[in-house]
């Protein structure tokens, strides 16, 4: 690790990484970079992450993308209701392809190093740049960016709930599943919270299953069996419902996620929070990349800027307009009061709304009439009453 550099980015995980690329694509090939060093936690990748998002806006990732579905379903017990987009898909986007893209991206600039299985441990201000002190030494950088997950403090907790997930890759011959069409949410009832099973069939033999939670808290036993070592009882039987005892598994991915708003630190101008630290990820739907897209492209841009002017400072870059922030907030207060009308809420969503009022909203991207589509898609009535209650609570 080298004593000083230009830009330190905390965390080579999807923000970090993401925005690594976008500076790559930004500043040109006859120019030179600024010093770029990503530190990072982990001794090593693992394939443990999946990230899907409708294709509708450029990305650097575009080239890995493995799986796309022009048709997207939500089910709960005997209703469905389907949509299809054939131009801008429901796409796949793995952990391992996103970071060899990355990689490759940064392999041609030798101003990018990435230092692995080193903890930060305090960042301070200095008159022309910050200090950073690590397990492996310390480190002085005119710009920090931080993408490293948040800490309970910064959450707005009693706002939102907890994504809990357990997802299997499995082997299954010849399955049966539409190879189009992607299962977004198929609601199970008995168990508390809101509980669904996301379904991705990847070919003819293998499918991505997740068994997802929307929970007020992720100590609950149901969000806890979620993360066990061994696969919960709940996704083992739902698999074996639908596929016999035909399936192998070949892979897994669990996680936890706050689905709330997030108050990201702040230190100076030379220092942003980026990713989920920053806000990056939509609180009402966990959807994480097409919001993480925008704010890597802006946050490239800021640092390219920064190195030709020498001014290093950096602004935290907005992603969302203040109606569908507010819009968020509501439904996050309807679905702590009511988790069990959510199923219902969201069937009648799906029903009242077109493909491209749904991809461009869940893929924050919606034009003010997507978001009155939205709004009467909805029940008046839990939603008055929860923009009452949030509005009380101010």
């Amino acid at each position: 690790m080298p004593a000083d550099t230009d830009v330190a980015i905390l965390g080579a995980g999807l923000a970090g990484l993401s925005i690594a690329s976008w500076l790559v694509d930004t500043i040109p090939p006859h120019k030179p970079a600024p010093r770029v060093h990503l530190l990072e936690a982990r001794q090593e990748d693992t394939n443990d992450r999946t990230w899907c998002f409708w294709d509708q806006q450029p990305h650097p990732f575009r080239e890995a993308i493995s799986h796309r579905w022009p048709r997207w379903q939500v089910q709960f017990g005997n209703q469905c209701v389907e949509r299809e987009d054939r131009d801008h898909c429901y796409s796949l986007l793995s952990a391992n392809a996103m970071r060899r893209s990355a990689y490759t991206a940064m392999a041609t600039r030798p101003e990018f190093h990435v230092t692995r299985g080193i903890d930060v441990e305090t960042i301070s201000p200095l008159e022309d740049g910050l200090h950073i002190a690590t397990s492996k030494g310390e480190l002085t950088s005119k710009l920090v960016i931080d993408t490293r997950p948040p800490t309970f403090a910064m959450l707005s907790s009693h706002q939102g709930v907890w994504q809990v997930f357990r997802g299997v890759e499995v082997h299954c011959p010849n399955h049966g599943f539409s190879l189009s069409t992607a299962r977004l949410m198929d609601f199970q009832s008995g168990f508390d919270g809101v509980n669904f099973v996301y379904l991705l069939p990847l070919d003819d033999h293998r499918l991505l299953a997740e068994w997802t939670c929307f929970h007020v808290d992720k100590t609950h036993p149901d969000c806890q069996r979620l993360l066990a070592q061994q696969i919960p009882s709940q996704l083992t039987e739902w698999l074996n419902q639908r596929l016999g005892n035909q399936w192998s598994l070949l892979r897994q991915e669990m996680g936890c996620l706050p689905m709330m708003p997030v108050v990201p630190p702040s230190l100076n101008s030379r220092y942003l929070a980026a990713g989920i630290r920053g806000g990056w990820m939509r609180p009402a739907t966990g959807y994480m990349f097409a919001s993480c897209q925008r704010g890597a492209g802006n946050v490239a841009r800021q640092v390219y800027q920064a190195s030709e002017t020498g001014c290093w400072q950096l602004t935290p870059p907005r992603l969302r307009s203040a109606t569908l922030e507010w819009m968020d907030k509501v439904f996050l207060q309807a679905l702590r009061q009511s988790p069990e009308q959510v199923p219902g809420w969201f069937m009648q969503l799906f029903r009242r709304t077109s493909a491209i009022e749904q991809r461009l909203f869940l893929g924050d991207e919606p034009r003010l009439g997507d978001l009155l589509a939205i709004m009467r898609g909805l029940p008046a009535g839990p939603f008055l009453s929860a923009a009452i209650r949030l509005a009380r609570n101010a």
